[in-house]
């Protein structure tokens, strides 16, 4: 789980990681390869780099300044020289900043809350990046259990037609019950051969999302304790920790402290600066010439056409774009919220009755079993039996892994995935010292 900021754009190529088997291995894995989020990290290492780069303004400027070459001076000081001669020179320059106008503090601030919502960003990615991988690995998991029930499916029709065959040839059945059954078993096996190809494909989008080919997945075992009581506690907790939601706070600083940079205009520029330069033979006099100073410099512009006005302006339109991305964010957390939280229940619940269902179908598909054998029952109330056992347990299997994908959802929605699988984030994504 330890990247390190050097080594981020050698991440993005290929690695050979072993096959994960947990769930939590599964997460840990994608989020430490998937271009998506590495592209977000990189982002942030760049805002982080450009708030050292305006830091370095607090910092002296040291500059040094070398020219040779020929000079023709026709006049100096209303002389007439009319010489041409090889002038040299070499000079350095120390400049410190004084005061911008609070411009460099601003600068500062606001790329720091830039970077922050870049961080934020990052952990956002990666959460959402979890609970696609999520839906991902239960998806494997209940299309390997389907094909389960369809290989048995086929299995139990292949074995009743077995049986009406033996009961054919001893005169006990007829060929109509034969077609019945072959009918029936072509059905099971298409529902196989389209079980086996939808296993295929979820198995490909998985390698995409994880980068390594699912083998030997676990059942994840959700942690139910971490579900919220109610729904406004869900929302309360959404508020709390989505990370889009502090994000979009941090945006907010930013663009305050946009405004304040915007201000320095409307402030003198004041600098120390401490120069020495010598040379030969320049502006038409032979000999040496060396000069040092130091000196206290005041910059104010006391009319620039208005651009600073309109530079402050354009900064609080900007802001009042972030207050308003907040507020959009808001409602998508809320909306997100309250569907994960219903789905969540109203699986729940439906789990409760499907189980009822598969209890009920397969008691009486041992009925109709043995009715059938002392003569009181068709072997259409057989074969419709199968089907009402097959399909009772296959619409139980889908809703026990949407139940628990449902639950992941409700942790995401709530910022709480990666806490609720145990995932820890890399180092790189805490905060940063100020």
């Amino acid at each position: 789980m330890k990247l390190k900021a050097v080594m981020v754009a050698l991440a993005l190529l290929p690695m050979p990681w072993s096959a994960a088997s947990t769930l939590e291995q599964a997460v840990a894995q994608a989020i430490d390869t998937q271009p998506s989020v590495l592209a977000r990290y990189a982002r942030y290492e760049s805002v982080l780099a450009d708030r050292r780069s305006v830091q370095s303004e607090y910092l002296p400027q040291l500059s040094l300044r070398g020219e040779v070459g020929p000079e023709n001076t026709r006049y100096s000081s209303g002389r007439e020289l009319g010489k041409t001669l090889t002038r040299d020179d070499l000079s350095i320059r120390l400049t410190q900043e004084l005061f911008s106008g609070f411009r460099t503090q601003a600068n500062s601030e606001r790329l720091w809350h830039e970077a922050e919502s870049e961080r934020l960003g990052v952990i956002s990615s990666a959460e959402n990046l979890a609970v696609q991988v999520s839906a991902s690995y239960l998806d494997v998991l209940k299309a390997r259990e389907l094909l389960e029930l369809a290989n048995r499916n086929v299995a139990d029709h292949e074995k009743i037609l077995a049986d009406i065959k033996g009961l054919v040839s001893k005169g006990y059945s007829s060929d109509s019950d034969i077609a019945q059954v072959s009918s029936r078993l072509a059905t099971a096996r298409s529902s196989q051969s389209a079980a086996r190809n939808n296993l295929a494909d979820i198995e490909a989008k998985y390698t995409r999302l994880v980068g390594v080919a699912p083998e030997q997945l676990i059942e994840p075992r959700l942690d139910t304790g971490l579900i919220p009581a109610s729904l406004n506690e869900a929302l309360t907790r959404a508020r709390e920790l989505h990370p889009e939601l502090a994000a979009a706070e941090a945006d907010i600083r930013a663009t305050d402290q946009e405004i304040r940079a915007s201000r320095a205009g409307f402030y003198p520029q004041v600098s120390l600066e401490l120069s020495a330069n010598t040379g030969h033979d320049q502006d038409g006099n032979e000999g040496r010439d060396e000069s040092a100073r130091a000196l206290l410099v005041l910059n104010y512009d006391l009319f620039n056409g208005g651009r600073d006005r309109a530079r402050e302006q354009s900064s609080a339109w900007r802001r009042n774009e972030a207050l308003n991305i907040r507020q959009k964010a808001t409602r998508e957390v809320d909306e997100g919220t309250e569907l994960a939280w219903n789905a969540w229940h109203a699986l729940n619940e439906q789990l409760t009755y499907l189980q009822q269902s598969v209890d009920a179908a397969t008691a009486a598909e041992a009925g109709y079993i043995t009715q059938f054998d002392l003569g009181r029952r068709t072997l259409l109330d057989v074969l419709n039996a199968k089907v009402e056992v097959f399909m009772a347990r296959r619409n139980y299997v889908t809703s026990k892994y949407d139940r628990i994908q449902a639950g992941y959802r409700l942790f995401n929605a709530t910022g709480q995935l990666a806490y609720a699988l145990r995932v820890n984030m890399p180092t790189q994504f805490a905060p940063r010292e100020k």
